[in-house]
């Protein structure tokens, strides 16, 4: 924890998230490319000019990585914080490059951009998509009133 880079960005996603599941133990892992450009105004004309288009791999584990999976496509607006891992590999064509990852520990719509709707996973449902079935369902009417809360959680609503 000690010495790392802890970052926050906005941007969005640029790729289809990749979801897969990694090890024995099936541990879900999925991988995004985000993406921004800074924009600045330039004195001379008055006018925005684009900068620098920057990208970034985000990489989710477990939890996130299903939830991710379940809510986000390529173009959504995005808001990422993470620990920062910057490193070099060999590429391709034999040259030296550099990629930026980011191990996100949160990642979700910019709601500056637009709106969304918030559904939580209650523990005791299971996966992101098990829950969003469930209450496609209920919004139907296939479910009785109340059907949808954990009794443990009525008291809360």
């Amino acid at each position: 924890m000690f010495n790392e880079a802890h970052v926050s960005l906005v941007g969005y996603v640029a790729s289809e998230p990749s979801y897969l599941k990694v090890g024995e133990s099936q541990i879900p892992k999925l991988t995004v490319r985000v993406c921004w450009t800074n924009r600045r105004r330039d004195s001379a004309t008055g006018e925005w000019v684009d900068g620098n288009r920057s990208f970034v791999n985000v990489i989710c584990w477990r939890q996130l990585a299903e939830n991710v999976s379940t809510c986000l496509r390529r173009g959504d607006p995005v808001v990422v914080r993470g620990r920062l891992d910057v490193r070099s590999f060999m590429g391709r064509d034999g040259q030296r490059k550099t990629a930026v990852d980011v191990e996100a520990s949160a990642l979700g719509p910019d709601l500056n951009r637009g709106v969304a709707g918030f559904r939580r996973v209650w523990s005791g449902t299971g996966k992101a998509a098990e829950q969003r079935a469930a209450e496609q369902h209920a919004a139907a009417g296939e479910l009785g009133d109340g059907d949808d809360v954990p009794a443990d959680d009525e008291a809360a609503l």
